[in-house]
């Protein structure tokens, strides 16, 4: 081996363990607290499919589930996971972001594969490194959830994909089938995945014309293949195949906005595409990344050279932007699995230009990633810091006044009562006068995120809306004591944070990373002045 590519295989290296370490590193956030509402639903399914053979929970397959069970029942075998002999809630989420974060590591060498075909080494390598550090997938890689083991099957079918374009070979259409069997048994939008060798087919027949026979027997293979590892990685799609079918219909009346329920009210006045191109996308990437790769958009579309094989993943991956971007649903998990398509695109849009400018760019590119690593898993989480903090400094037989409809609850100890109630429920008759007789029990008002008072607009919630304008300007009598969010030692991490908390979309600080607001009261008034301020 050359002193050139011994060089550049010590650098696929190095970023490969530093985007392992950027994902494994933090994996226990959350202080024995699990805040993410999907990552808990999977893991009640593990504990329930080891207990009882049924997963009870069908709005994802069961791979997830399968893999987290099997690893910690092969874990158990070694003391550094072995906490007890039956399988408990902590070690199901801990699996579960076992798998997340191997994926994610594994993506990064992935997409380096697909740089290097598309690009050159270098791009590779350049856009292998762009994924390490991308703030989404650093994020998704600390989730117990489904998104990262989709990004990984997706870059593989992609991959795959291109293989199929360049030849026509049954190997490349059976590999193909079985990473879309897995991207369907994990989850079953995944279908929209089985784009990246419909086109690579279609492409490879205008390349090379002939006769379609070997393309049709290839998909028709391919489909079967897929159909077969999805029953077999996940089987209770037949075997509980009328609960199955009644998720999906739910989950889909709620991405298409059919059915609004408590937690997609933050989609009621957004627009299509472009609330992701302003409230997704720039903090999935970094705003380095996302300026940069909009401009390998660009460059594609001038370059004629190597367009058929950039076709192959880039028209696949703007159908798949497009029905996201049209759904009513807008959440952020939804296009994490084509984020790393615009890594290709920052190395298409960096192959031009000199080195030194290169590297200066890359690195730039890189920092949101590193600044939010730091804020968010390299301390401890906010609300674990709320919790320490009310312990030495609120007083005992404190009565707090806080927000239900989060799946855990905030932690405070036993001699601090907490209230919490349903502001989403607000604007129901009664519930005004309720929340009166509250607000004059409290001493304290805890807001634990941003997720009920910044969707809640006046025009469709005016009770809630104007409960919080008037909390925040202290006409109800609690002055803000205390505020707790991620702090870091870079002083642009703390600033890339503030920008992000309130623009970007509501799951991407809430469920690891939410600043807490603390107010306490200072004017006591009755129930009836409380009524008389809120009914103003």
């Amino acid at each position: 081996m050359s002193s050139k590519k011994k060089t550049k295989a010590l650098l696929l290296g190095t970023i490969l363990i530093l985007a392992g370490l950027l994902r494994f590193s933090g994996l226990g956030w959350g202080e024995g607290h699990y805040f993410h509402p999907d990552e808990n639903n999977m893991a009640q399914a593990v504990l329930a499919l080891d207990k009882t053979g049924r997963p009870d929970f069908y709005a994802y397959g069961q791979l997830p589930l399968f893999l987290a069970l099997f690893s910690a029942r092969s874990g158990s075998l070694f003391s550094l996971v072995r906490h007890s002999n039956q399988l408990d809630f902590s070690k199901a989420i801990f699996f579960l972001r076992f798998w997340s974060a191997s994926a994610g590591t594994i993506s990064v060498l992935l997409v380096y594969l697909l740089g290097r075909k598309l690009v050159n080494i270098q791009g590779g390598i350049i856009a292998a490194a762009i994924t390490a550090f991308l703030p989404g997938l650093i994020q998704a890689g600390h989730f117990g959830t489904t998104e990262s083991l989709l990004t990984f099957f997706y870059l593989a079918i992609a991959y795959c994909s291109l293989k199929i374009y360049q030849e026509i070979k049954l190997i490349n259409f059976i590999a193909s089938g079985l990473f879309l069997g897995l991207a369907l048994a994990t989850k079953i939008s995944a279908g929209l995945f089985f784009l990246l060798p419909l086109a690579a087919v279609s492409l490879n027949l205008k390349k090379e014309g002939g006769l379609i026979k070997n393309r049709i027997v290839g998909l028709v293979l391919l489909s079967l293949l897929a159909l077969t590892i999805t029953l077999v990685f996940s089987p209770f799609l037949i075997i509980n195949f009328s609960q199955s079918l009644s998720t999906l219909k739910y989950e889909i009346a709620v991405a298409k906005g059919k059915i609004i329920p408590f937690y997609t009210r933050q989609f009621l006045t957004t627009a299509p595409f472009w609330f992701h191109i302003k409230k997704i996308l720039p903090f999935l990437l970094g705003w380095p990344a996302f300026i940069v790769s909009i401009r390998g958009i660009i460059g594609f579309i001038q370059e004629k050279k190597g367009r058929s094989l950039w076709l192959v993943v880039l028209f696949p991956s703007l159908i798949f932007f497009l029905y996201q971007g049209q759904l009513f649903a807008k959440w952020t998990r939804f296009l994490v699995p084509i984020t790393p398509i615009f890594s290709l695109l920052f190395a298409q849009a960096t192959s031009k230009i000199s080195k030194p400018l290169q590297y200066i760019v890359v690195i730039i590119s890189c920092l949101p990633g590193v600044f939010f690593f730091d804020l968010v898993y390299n301390q401890s989480d906010t609300r674990y810091q709320f919790s320490s903090w009310a312990k030495e400094n609120l007083p005992q037989a404190s009565i707090i006044l806080s927000e239900s409809g989060n799946v855990v609850n905030l932690p405070i100890d036993a001699d601090r009562q907490i209230i919490n109630f349903d502001f989403y429920q607000l604007e129901e008759e009664g519930n005004l006068d309720l929340l009166c007789q509250h607000l004059k029990m409290v001493d304290y008002i805890i807001v634990p995120s941003r997720r009920v008072f910044a969707n809640h607009p006046s025009s469709s919630f005016p009770a809630t809306a104007n409960y919080y304008q008037k909390l925040f300007s202290d006409q109800l009598g609690f002055s803000l004591i205390k505020i707790f969010s991620p702090n870091s030692r870079y002083y642009w991490a703390n600033y890339y944070y503030r920008k992000s908390e309130l623009e970007a979309e509501e799951t991407w600080t809430v469920f690891d990373h939410p600043t807490i607001r603390l107010y306490q009261k200072t004017i006591p008034f009755s129930t009836k002045d409380y009524q008389n301020i809120l009914s103003q």
